[in-house]
């Protein structure tokens, strides 16, 4: 399990990209998890491919800006 304190920056910090990717993954898991009991859930659907369009454009930025950071949450998440 992948925990949040090893990602921050510094003590108080909850919204540097890396902590936004994993609060992200959660609740991508939690939209899935849904899906898988209600098949027929059009708008869960929907903001399930928009949360995962937005975890793209995270790593993107990640991998342009802080590549060994990318690298430790690419093979942490997935």
């Amino acid at each position: 399990m992948i925990t949040k304190k090893n990602y921050q920056l510094h003590e108080k910090d909850t919204g540097s990209t890396s902590l936004q990717l994993i609060a992200l993954r959660e609740k991508i898991n939690k939209e899935k998890f849904h899906l898988g009991k209600n098949k027929k859930d059009v708008s869960a659907k929907r903001a399930l491919l928009k949360k995962i369009a937005k975890e793209k454009i995270f790593f993107r930025y990640l991998k342009k800006n802080s590549p060994d950071i990318y690298e430790k949450l690419k093979k942490e998440l997935k």
